[in-house]
């Protein structure tokens, strides 16, 4: 009984092989490198930017006149100046 198991297991296991093997061979082609397109010249990645910012000052106000996060305004400036460290 289980040599019959193991020869059903068996013939499932190339049947799957050959069917895979049948899809693929249907399948088109990977492309070929030449028609990929090409990075650009700078060494940075695509979509990658190099801008500095700045912190944006906080006014100081007391605990019982506090500002509110819609009262704050942006968060950060752009600077072409590296920080200091």
């Amino acid at each position: 009984m289980l040599v019959l198991i193991g020869v059903i297991v068996v013939a499932v296991l190339i049947g799957a092989f050959v069917l895979g093997t049948k899809v693929r061979d249907g399948e088109a082609p990977p492309p070929d490198p030449a028609s990929h397109p090409l990075r650009p010249p700078t060494d940075r990645l695509p979509g990658e930017m190099s801008a500095y910012r700045r912190p944006f000052d906080i006014p100081r106000t007391d605990w019982a006149h506090r500002l509110r996060p819609h009262q704050l305004g942006a968060g950060t400036e752009t600077s072409p100046v590296p920080p200091r460290e």
